[in-house]
């Protein structure tokens, strides 16, 4: 279940997310750019319906090869004086724009419309005004809004920006009182970031500098809207005077203009002697010579021509996009907050949460797509998708971090009251072998450490909370070089500490060993730095004694449901308990088994004590006393002495084995184990053991 503080939290972050979409989307400039091109990835994907192509429509390209006529051979020259015309050099006598309208119009178009503008009088004007006026309900022309700057203070210092519609030279056609409707303006208009997505049907001239209207201002239309009401279409045009978005039209691929000239093309498919234009929308523009005339949308760099000839699709399929409302924008995100808050409080599975979130990710997007695609709405894609996906990947990760932080207080809690390796396997591997009530055999080093005359100091200890304090100083020191030996902390009992390698993690039987012996031989250098402190301070000085044993052992989680521990239990362990108690026989702090001195010898300087055989225990075990490390302690020179002791005792010959041990006290005074060999072998010399002497001491106690 989600807490009451994770669903508080939760609820905070689906609001924080979806409120800082908000102001982005309403007040942040850069934002809306970045949406507006998540809107454009909406509108060209590939999945993306585009209008399809009206059959109505033909687009009739002004190129280099139009303007050169370098493919003609001068026999379709001599045969079209339109073409001699064309070949003089472009701009062209107006006579060409006369024939083609006249070609097209007798070919049976339905309108000619010129993507062009022809402010000035040229050469051939009177033809094309005669074509203009003959063919006035079938052809357009283009017109042009600029913005001019004049002076508005006598002295000139004052200007200001004036808009104005450029029309066609008064040669061709003659101002009137009233927008003559064989003209239309070629201007389309770019958002911010450049690109074309809206185009003007019907605008006045104020308004299209984006001043507003005065009143009784005749509108002008566009070409596109000009090419519609000639065609019988006028209902089609948008009558708002505000720009629309058309969906846009695969790219109308020109032909060349110059084919309607040349007779052979003319009567050969697809042309047909003209068949192929008859009522059609036919518009004539550049398709590759004016360099202003290639405007950047969405889909890519576009010809003006082919931007009209969208416009004019967009209409005859009635076709146009529509912006949602800022109402509806607001509700989307909102909603997509909520969404996010839902799925967050229904599913806990962060994994199946996730794949969820990317779902429904997914889904959103397809949702726009198949609005875009079918109803023709363009909604904000960019908003919900990061409201949603805001709120999901901000709480995931405020999740993760709450875990790991939970996990961490967890693991610090646990790590007061059982091994770290323990509560590592525990969180980490909860589906390990420690959380059943199984078990598995492994080679193990065991180590026990008890505090000597732990009973007669609690009793002499003046203050019991002083005493504790002291007791749990010394724990905190012997479990710290334990953790840092890479040991786990099996348990306390009384005053000792039980520890042991390979149980969960291990690094190899000899690093084992390694470890839990260089962890004794640190806690003996940490308990002699301990106790000048604590005499200092008034208090008891300690002494312990350390028993360390390898062999096989089982692991596993031990107890009932109600309480349970992770232990090692078998011979291995309890040889080791015993080598702890062995070390009161030699007056010694250490003492490790022949199974741990095998895996050490190379790292760690080794005293041969004894050959002793445990109560309880039929074997016989040798054991070992630890010097220190070899890297810390050069080999002392009575240890051969010593050694040689050892042999000649275990040999029987106790008499040259006193000798020896009185060469060692000779080097080294007050050496416990010498001492205590020295009164073994006097005892043997004076009652000879019965029967064969085996060398092996039998320990009576615990």
């Amino acid at each position: 279940m989600v807490s009451t503080a994770h669903r508080r939290i939760l609820t905070r972050i689906c609001l924080a997310c979806p409120a800082l979409v908000l102001i982005l989307h309403l007040f942040v400039a850069p934002y809306r750019s970045v949406d507006r091109a998540a809107q454009d990835w909406l509108m060209t994907n590939p999945a993306a319906r585009l209008s399809p192509q009206h059959p109505d429509l033909i687009y009739l390209g002004i190129d280099k090869a139009s303007t050169e006529l370098s493919a003609l051979w001068d026999e379709d020259l001599a045969q079209s004086p339109t073409l001699r015309l064309m070949k003089a050099g472009f701009p062209w006598n107006r006579a060409v724009y006369a024939a083609i309208a006249e070609r097209l119009i007798a070919a049976g178009a339905k309108v000619v419309v010129l993507d062009l503008v022809f402010p000035e009088a040229r050469d051939g004007d009177p033809v094309f005004k005669a074509a203009l006026d003959q063919h006035a309900d079938r052809i357009v022309v283009g017109s042009n809004f600029v913005t001019r700057t004049e002076s508005i203070s006598a002295d000139g210092g004052q200007r200001q920006q004036r808009p104005e519609l450029v029309l066609p030279a008064a040669s061709l056609i003659p101002r009137g009182a009233e927008p003559d409707r064989r003209v239309g303006f070629v201007n389309v208009v770019a958002d911010s970031d450049g690109k074309v997505r809206r185009i003007h049907f019907r605008t006045t001239q104020l308004e299209f500098a984006g001043i507003p209207r005065v009143a009784g201002s005749p509108d002008e239309f566009s070409v596109a809207a000009r090419a519609l009401e000639k065609a019988g279409s006028s209902p089609l045009i948008p009558v708002s005077q505000a720009p629309v978005i058309p969906r846009f039209a695969e790219p109308f691929e020109p032909r060349q203009l110059y084919d309607i000239f040349v007779e052979n093309v003319w009567a050969a498919p697809p042309y047909r002697a003209g068949a192929l234009f008859r009522d059609k929308i036919v518009v004539v523009g550049d398709s590759g010579n004016a360099a202003e005339d290639r405007l950047q949308t969405p889909y890519g760099t576009s010809y003006g021509p082919q931007i009209h000839l969208s416009a004019i699709n967009a209409a005859l399929n009635r076709d146009f996009l529509r912006e949602t409302s800022v109402a509806v924008d607001i509700a989307l995100i909102v909603t997509a907050g909520a969404l996010a808050w839902l799925i967050g409080f229904a599913i806990h599975r962060p994994l199946i949460r996730l794949v969820v979130f990317v779902g429904a990710l997914g889904a959103v997007y397809g949702i726009f797509q198949f609005v875009f695609n079918s109803f023709g709405y363009l909604p904000p894609i960019l908003g919900p998708l990061l409201a949603l996906g805001g709120s999901g990947l901000t709480w995931s990760v405020w999740e993760q971090v709450l875990d790991l932080r939970e996990k961490a207080k967890l693991r610090r809690t646990f790590e007061r009251y059982v091994s770290r390796d323990v509560v590592r396997e525990l969180l980490d591997n909860p589906a390990s072998y420690l959380n059943t009530l199984g078990g598995m055999r492994k080679n193990v080093t065991v180590l026990f450490s008890d505090v000597r005359g732990f009973t007669t100091l609690t009793e002499a200890a003046a203050d019991p909370h002083v005493f504790v304090s002291q007791l749990n100083e010394y724990f905190n020191a012997m479990v710290r070089i334990v953790f840092e030996k890479k040991g786990t902390l099996d348990k306390f009992i009384g005053d000792a500490v039980m520890a042991h390698w390979g149980s969960i993690v291990s690094g190899g039987e000899q690093a084992d060993a390694c470890n839990a012996v260089a962890t004794a031989v640190q806690m003996r250098k940490t308990l002699a730095e301990l106790n000048p402190g604590w005499k200092q301070r008034g208090r008891l000085e300690l002494s312990f004694g350390i028993g360390v044993n390898h062999g096989e052992a089982i692991v596993g989680n031990l107890g009932c449901e109600e309480k349970m521990e992770v232990s090692v239990i078998g011979d291995a362990v309890n040889l080791a308990s015993r080598l702890e108690g062995v070390t009161k026989s030699y007056h010694l702090d250490l003492c490790i088994g022949e199974s741990v001195a095998r895996l050490v010898r190379d790292r760690f300087i080794l005293r041969s004590l004894d050959l002793i055989r445990v109560k309880g225990k039929t074997k016989p075990v040798e054991i070992f006393a630890v010097l220190d490390e070899r890297l810390a302690l050069a080999e002392p020179a009575w240890l051969p002495l010593h050694e040689e002791a050892t042999q000649l005792y275990r040999r029987g010959d106790f008499p040259a084995a006193a000798a020896r041990w009185r060469e060692v006290l000779a080097q080294t005074p007050g050496d416990s184990v010498s001492e205590v060999f020295l009164e073994r072998c006097a005892d043997l010399a004076a009652t000879p053991p019965d029967g064969e002497w085996t060398g092996v001491f039998e320990m009576k106690t615990k």
